[in-house]
């Protein structure tokens, strides 16, 4: 037990740095001021939403239902990180040789690694779940048991979406080990995962609807559909202790099965990961003179290429802008059914106003693909003990991070121009119109990788103990995102205001991309000086 306690401190003590102050090797003091703001701004969120379905579905007893959607959703969202995450997570770890040669039983090294993982979904789960709960709590009259209900909720819904995840990431690792491209192959098969759930989520009208004729209640659909989230819903209604105690027994019975399971596959699976098979046989290697620029760019870009969690992450937004430029042209009216089923009613002509303002809710989507789609967030910190190479090559700091920040605008301009075609096909934009979207399918991405960039030189990670700690749990990473909504919220807020007072649609679209070009040039004078700065001071 010393020795387990000891293992957890350790490995929270090496990868919690972003909820924690701790000494840097300088002497100086990290902040996370600005990520405990964040996460409270989300939690208001939380809160606000919450309370926004509570004002109708209250009123007719029904306001399990937002305990019920929320938790539906943030399991999902788990699921989803699980498969792409525990690839990297769980496979092929830098820490490997040094934690596998401990006089301690490999099922402890894969415990300790799946409970970080539980870790970090617990408290991400936590700022959505917790502000929801209060919210229902002050609107629906409650007892004591809906608070033990609640925390019982709180701690074991992660469980399932992470053995469910785990265990197709295990899976996709094992199955893409046995090719020469692991890495790509375990891209592919991780991206049509994700593009099969994307489905199931669009078609999730139609199979709700086919489990409600075969049910006699709202929580009768919901058990049948997912247990954990059924259950709970069970116990806020009408609570009973041996669906608790079924409840925790179940979940713990799960994780255990989990590391089992995992610890009889776990190694070999890993020893496949790491083989590296030479099949080169008398080749003549012609090397290219390149610009430095371009040298850059091809690194960055193998090293992209090179870690499927990476990849994943980055691309699954991208993936998602696409995706809502082609609903928003051509499934509006489905769209608007699902919401309507779901309690949201439109007092217009949703159609017709997509295609009124479809340059200005295009604009709107790529604000958000490309704030929501931050890839050097974590550029730097996957450098880890290679970066102190990086710094000492005879190329300035500033062109480094350039050519970081163009791999990563490189990488996205293909999803952007895919979606501007999309509505351009489909609506009609003036040739004004098409000329601002294009400029700010430029500017976008490049403002949102500098900003990328300059958050992960604030908050480095260099230690991290796998490609999926840096980019998923990082802190770089977790600013990024909440600061990637923030500006997608204010910019369409904005949008909204302007268009609302009458600004002419032209003038609104110039206006936006003007902001942020203005921005742009801010961000790159300020690279170019605090940037090399901060990339001198790191140490790997």
């Amino acid at each position: 037990m010393g020795k387990l306690t000891s293992l957890i401190k350790a490995s929270m003590t090496e990868g919690m740095q972003i909820f924690i102050i701790g000494k840097k090797k300088n002497g100086k003091k990290s902040n996370p001021a600005f990520p405990i703001i964040i996460a409270v701004f989300v939690a208001i969120a939380a809160w606000g939403y919450a309370n926004m379905f509570l004002d109708s579905l209250a009123e007719v007893g029904a306001g399990f239902v937002v305990l019920t959607l929320f938790a539906l959703i943030i399991s999902l969202m788990t699921i989803v990180e699980g498969v792409y995450k525990s690839s990297s997570l769980l496979f092929n770890c830098k820490d490997d040789d040094l934690m596998l040669s401990l006089p301690v039983k490999k099922s402890t090294v894969l415990f300790i690694r799946l409970f970080k993982f539980y870790l970090f979904e617990l408290l991400y789960n936590s700022l959505l779940l917790i502000p929801t709960m209060i919210a229902y709590a002050m609107r629906v009259e409650i007892g004591p048991t809906f608070f033990v209900a609640s925390a019982a909720a709180v701690i074991l819904l992660p469980v399932v979406p992470i053995v469910i995840g785990c265990i197709i990431g295990g899976i996709t690792a094992g199955f893409s080990a046995r090719f020469k491209m692991k890495n790509l192959v375990q891209i592919i098969t991780t991206t049509v995962f994700l593009i099969f759930i994307l489905v199931v989520l669009s078609k999730l009208e139609s199979i709700m609807g086919a489990i409600a004729e075969n049910a006699t209640s709202i929580n009768e659909v919901i058990t049948k559909l997912y247990y954990p989230v059924g259950a709970y819903i069970s116990m806020v209604t009408d609570f009973n202790v041996w669906t608790l105690i079924l409840y925790i027994a179940i979940h713990l019975a799960l994780f255990g099965t989990l590391v089992a399971v995992l610890g009889k596959v776990y190694y070999k699976i890993n020893s496949r990961v790491k083989t590296v098979k030479n099949h080169a046989k008398n080749l003549v290697y012609k090397v290219k003179k390149k610009s430095v620029m371009s040298a850059i760019i091809a690194k960055e870009m193998r090293r992209f290429i090179d870690s499927p969690v990476f990849v994943v992450n980055a691309g699954f937004g991208l993936v998602l802008f696409v995706i809502g430029c082609y609903l928003v042209s051509f499934n509006v009216d489905s769209a608007a059914g699902l919401m309507n089923t779901y309690g949201v009613k439109f007092e217009f002509d949703l159609p017709e106003i997509l295609k009124n303002n479809a340059p200005a809710i295009l604009f709107g989507l790529i604000v958000m693909g490309s704030m929501m789609s931050s890839i050097t967030c974590s550029i730097i910190s996957l450098e880890g003990k290679s970066y102190n190479i990086l710094k000492a090559i005879p190329v300035k700091p500033e062109k480094i991070l350039l050519g970081k920040v163009m791999t990563a605008v490189i990488i996205m301009l293909p999803f952007m121009l895919a979606g501007d075609l999309i509505m351009f096909l489909r609506f009609d934009f003036s040739i004004l119109q098409m000329l601002l979207i294009l400029l700010a399918s430029f500017i976008l991405p490049m403002v949102a990788e500098i900003f990328g960039i300059i958050f992960n030189l604030k908050y480095p990670k260099m230690n991290g103990e796998s490609d999926a700690e840096v980019v998923k749990q990082s802190t770089s990473s977790f600013v990024a995102t909440f600061f990637g909504m923030g500006v997608t919220a204010a910019a369409v807020y904005g949008l909204v205001q302007l268009l609302s007072s009458g600004v002419s649609l032209d003038l609104v679209l110039a206006g936006g991309v003007g902001v942020f070009a203005l921005v742009l040039l801010a961000l790159v004078i300020y690279l170019k000086k605090a940037g090399t700065k901060k990339f001198l001071e790191i140490e790997a």
